[in-house]
């Protein structure tokens, strides 16, 4: 489990670092940027490398907790991630999406209670599909 999680951090972390790196260089293509907006990016890496390659395989694979709390706990740490994730990236873009933080939430709950639906539906199929090949 700790390897496979090792894994999945760098990967989503350098992945992400190289991605934001490729999109900074777009927008912010012919202007000076401060050196220290390097050390943001690799922020912004971090942060996504802890939501997404620590967090949620955790949650929705090793963790024995309930669906609601998986739910729940997912939503609050995607939610902060990415509000600091915005934060780092631009203080402009996150004073603009400020007064929507509580619609940003609403549809992030949301989303990761259908993306929960649809990953145990998975999940169920997977497992009977195994008892059946071990019953067979």
């Amino acid at each position: 489990m700790y390897k496979q999680l090792k894994q999945n951090f760098i990967q989503t972390t350098l992945g992400s670092i190289l991605w934001f790196s490729f999109l900074a260089s777009l927008i912010f293509y012919n202007k000076t940027v401060p050196f220290n907006f390097l050390w943001h990016i690799i922020g912004i890496g971090l942060l996504f490398g802890i939501t997404f390659g620590l967090v949620y395989p955790y949650f929705w694979k090793y963790a024995t907790t309930g669906a609601t709390t998986n739910i729940i706990l997912s939503t609050i740490i995607n939610l902060l991630c990415g509000l600091l994730g915005v934060y780092l990236f631009s203080t402009e873009m996150f004073s603009l999406i400020t007064p929507y933080i509580w619609l940003v939430t609403l549809l992030t709950l949301i989303g990761h209670i259908i993306a929960f639906y649809f990953y145990s539906k998975h999940e169920n199929k997977q497992q009977a599909k195994k008892l059946n090949q071990l019953l067979s």
